[in-house]
């Protein structure tokens, strides 16, 4: 089985688009986006039970339900809905309108919110049964739950599926985002940054051996403006080098959900939206030795070196400069020590530095430089056999390098250089690991071009 979840998507023609994404000729799982302008009148809803604005109410749902027949009779492109959509809406309406007339102190909003992933769901359900396909609609509410740690159960939801699914034969099952039970089985609905970790738990509880999230998002955090997938074509990467360029700056999903799969053997595929053929990259637990898979540059760094003065034991210096940095949450990209010197490579207001400058000169003396590069260079090697910082070093010969970590894992191997010649040497690094299979299955005369949007 596999599952493909979708984020937030708004138009007409790009719902109609969805169908094409998912195979109809195997089992599968259907986590629909949700459409903001019904959260919005949602929204509308819930104002005006806090407000007690009881005569509003009606009008408002109304046009909430007046919205969602205009929608779908243009999703199928039919002038009026089939009597089966207009009687699940109906029914969906009706459940809505029983709910605000509860007693205010049984109303939860997040309950109500949750209307929103119903209301989707149930369009993208009702789209299916126009194509004639098998389709089904799932309640997560019936077997997604949450413990007392907030997080989703997963023996107990397991279980509980398993109660509900064992008669289905559906094609495809729509699956509404987020919505779960907790302990008092009160319906609730999960954060929407949780929107990813929920798919992958719910990967988990169907035993799919893939999943899918399709995003209209660009992936890199650090830059609006460039988008990860923009150059890879079916680029496969495994577990730990996912892992290692999201510590290098580039948020492809959260690490929560790279455990999860990894553990239960899941491959995750984030695909672009509107270019998926092109813009794909794959996380497996395959092993492609011998592969670098990215050279990833954190700009607008700084290097922070502090020597000590010599008045504090050598544990004692590395305990207090550590207490310091956790005292200013200071983001810590690389470090190297001693005993009685460390360099860093952080992120730091001037205003924060000055804080931290305080304190430590108490006990040592401290200098920074502005707006250094961090370059990764990540992929799966043997560090004992491959010897990748000896050619990393001997590449950058003519680029002094300020610090250079590796030997932590098999995945990356990092240099902090100047800000002068961080471009220099992330195109050298770039240019000189060539004749691997990214660059021939993306037909880059350059890595420099390949790997142009892994620059962050």
């Amino acid at each position: 089985m596999k599952i493909y979840s979708f984020e937030t998507i708004t138009s007409i023609e790009d719902v109609r688009q969805i169908p094409s994404y998912v195979p109809l000729g195997e089992q599968s799982i259907l986590i629909p986006p949700s459409f903001p302008w019904i959260k919005d009148k949602l929204q509308d809803i819930a104002i005006s039970l806090y407000n007690f604005d009881w005569e509003k109410l009606p009008t408002l749902i109304d046009a909430l339900k007046t919205k969602t027949f205009e929608f779908t009779s243009q999703l199928t492109g039919a002038t009026e809905n089939s009597p089966a959509t207009i009687s699940i809406i109906e029914n969906l309406f009706q459940s809505l309108h029983s709910f605000v007339n509860r007693p205010l102190n049984q109303i939860k909003d997040k309950e109500l919110l949750s209307f929103t992933e119903r209301l989707s769901g149930l369009i993208i359900y009702s789209y299916f049964k126009t194509l004639k396909v098998n389709v089904s609609l799932l309640d997560p509410s019936l077997f997604v739950c949450v413990g007392s740690n907030s997080k989703i159960d997963s023996e107990k939801s397991a279980e509980c599926l398993r109660t509900l699914i064992q008669d289905q034969d559906a094609i495809v099952s729509i699956l509404p985002a987020r919505i779960c039970k907790n302990g008092l089985e009160e319906t609730i609905l999960m954060p929407a940054k949780l929107h990813t970790l929920y798919a992958t738990h719910m990967a988990t509880l169907f035993h799919a051996e893939e999943l899918t999230f399709y995003t209209t998002k660009q992936m890199s955090s650090a830059s609006p403006d460039e988008d990860v997938c923009s150059q890879f074509k079916d680029y496969t990467i495994t577990y730990n080098e996912a892992k290692s360029i999201i510590n290098a700056g580039f948020n492809l999903v959260p690490k929560a959900c790279l455990d999860l799969a990894g553990q239960h053997g899941i491959n995750l595929r984030i695909s672009n939206y509107y270019n998926p053929n092109k813009q794909t990259i794959t996380i497996t637990k395959t092993s492609t030795m011998n592969q670098i898979k990215a050279v990833v540059t954190r700009k607008n760094a700084d290097y922070l070196q502090i020597h000590s003065s010599g008045n504090l034991m050598p544990f004692q210096f590395l305990t207090k400069v550590m207490a310091v940095c956790g005292d200013f949450k200071t983001p810590i990209h690389l470090i190297s020590s001693s005993s009685v010197n460390i360099s860093m490579a952080v992120e730091l207001s001037s205003e924060t530095f000055h804080q931290m400058e305080n304190q430590l000169s108490q006990f040592a003396s401290v200098s920074v430089e502005k707006d250094i590069s961090v370059i990764h260079i990540i992929g799966q090697f043997d560090q004992e056999k491959e010897n990748m910082e000896v050619k990393v070093i001997d590449l950058l010969k003519d680029i002094p390098i300020l610090m250079i970590s590796y030997g932590s894992d098999n995945n990356s191997v990092s240099v902090v250089v100047s800000k002068d010649m961080g471009e220099k040497a992330q195109t050298i690094l770039m240019d000189n690991f060539t004749g691997q299979d990214f660059m021939k299955r993306n037909v880059a005369p350059r890595f420099r071009e390949a790997y142009s949007a892994m620059s962050i």
